[in-house]
């Protein structure tokens, strides 16, 4: 098995007008990406077919068509599918220049509130890391979008409280689902 985490990137809306990427990232650090859709939601989008009103999606393996789409679902999906061997299969790679053009690698030391360091690339951050033999935690962040936001758009966090909506919340907000890893004296 292959997979090590994923990033649902799309809002997942009902009914579903479009297709859900989610970003993959395997065990040797490797990420690919891949699209979540229902067989409803196929006749919202996609190309037409020449003079028809016919929807047309063809030549995409990273497609996946499933009767529900929710975070939970996908998670199953991509378990199901890295258990079978088919993680690469079911996904592609990303094009040049598409790897972290929106995120940076931020590292904050252990037992510290402020971050040590900031990478466009995590094999970039890991060797500064071991080099320095460093303990802490390495997480990936999106540029000009606030964590709090991108956990909301994405379905991994909802204000139940209203505290949760203010601004002493929002300035010290993390997520889990953010892509992460942890560090002890340089390794993983």
């Amino acid at each position: 098995m292959e997979l090590r985490s994923f990033v649902i990137e799309d809002s997942i809306e009902s009914p579903l007008n479009h297709a859900i990427e989610v970003t993959i990232h395997l065990d040797n650090g490797e990420r690919r990406w891949c699209c979540f859709a229902t067989p409803d939601s196929l006749t919202r989008f996609g190309d037409w077919v020449n003079g028809t009103q016919i929807r047309i999606h063809f030549g995409a393996p990273h497609l996946i068509v499933m009767t529900g789409v929710t975070p939970d679902t996908i998670e199953s999906a991509l378990k199901h599918i890295d258990a079978a061997g088919d993680i690469r299969k079911a996904t592609r790679e990303f094009e040049s220049g598409e790897v972290n053009d929106d995120a940076v690698w931020v590292f904050n030391g252990a037992n510290s509130s402020t971050p040590s360091a900031v990478f466009r690339h995590r094999s970039d951050a890991e060797s500064w890391i071991a080099s320095n033999k460093l303990s802490g935690m390495l997480t990936l962040h999106p540029v000009n979008c606030p964590v709090y936001d991108w956990a909301i758009q994405r379905g991994f966090f909802t204000p139940k409280k209203d505290y949760q909506s203010g601004g002493p919340f929002i300035g010290r907000f993390s997520s889990a689902s953010q892509e992460h890893y942890h560090y002890e004296d340089g390794h993983q």
